[in-house]
C-alpha cells in the first residue's frame, strides 16, 4: 500500500561553507542540466542502447536569501570582491568592491538539508561550488531585498570524471 511519507518536503536549511545563510524567501531550487549525445551510425532510426553519452552536466543550488547582509558574509555570495574596513570618519564601514579575480576562497560546498514527511533526512551537496550568477539586488518600495544566489558546482582539475554534486537519503 502506498503512503505519503516519501514526499520531500520544500523546506529546509542552506549552508555555505558549513555556515547557515540565515532566512530564506522564495525557496531554493535543485537542477542538475545534462548534455546528452547520441552516437550516431548509418541505419539508425533513432538512439541505441548503448551509444548515449552525457557530454556536459552541470549541478545549481539557487537559493533565495533573506538574511544575507552581513559585509563579513558577502564573499562566501559573491565570488571576486572584497571588504575594505574605513574607519575614518567614525564610525567604520565596510565597503564592499569587486576584485576582478576569483579566489580560492570564492569556492565553498554549498547543502541544503531538509526532510521527507516521514522525518528522513535529504541533503543536497553541491561541491566547490560559486555563484556565476550576477550580483542583482531589486529595491523596491515596501519591500525587502531577496537576491537569488545559483550556486553552481565545478570540477576539480584532477577529478573531472568526478560529478561534484550529491543527493544523500537517510534510511
Amino acid at each position: 500500500m502506498a503512503t505519503a511519507d516519501k514526499i520531500l518536503l520544500g523546506y529546509g536549511v542552506v549552508s555555505v561553507g558549513a555556515v547557515p545563510i540565515g532566512l530564506t524567501r522564495g525557496g531554493s531550487s535543485f537542477s542538475v542540466e545534462r548534455e546528452f549525445r547520441e552516437i550516431e551510425a548509418d541505419g539508425d532510426r533513432g538512439p541505441v542502447k548503448g551509444r548515449i553519452v552525457i557530454d556536459r552536466e552541470v549541478a545549481k543550488l539557487t537559493v533565495n536569501g533573506l538574511e544575507l547582509f552581513n559585509a563579513d558574509d558577502m564573499t562566501k555570495y559573491y565570488p571576486g570582491i572584497e571588504i575594505e574596513s574605513i574607519t575614518e570618519p567614525a564610525p567604520t564601514i565596510k565597503k564592499m568592491k569587486s576584485s576582478l579575480k576569483i579566489a580560492e576562497g570564492d569556492y565553498n560546498d554549498v547543502k541544503w538539508e531538509g526532510k521527507t514527511k516521514d522525518g528522513k533526512v535529504v541533503t543536497i551537496t553541491v561541491e566547490n561550488a560559486i555563484n556565476m550568477d550576477n550580483l542583482e539586488w531589486t529595491l523596491e518600495d515596501k519591500n525587502e531585498v531577496v537576491p537569488a544566489l545559483g550556486f553552481t558546482a565545478t570540477y576539480l582539475e584532477d577529478g573531472r570524471e568526478t560529478p561534484p554534486w550529491s543527493v544523500d537519503y537517510a534510511v
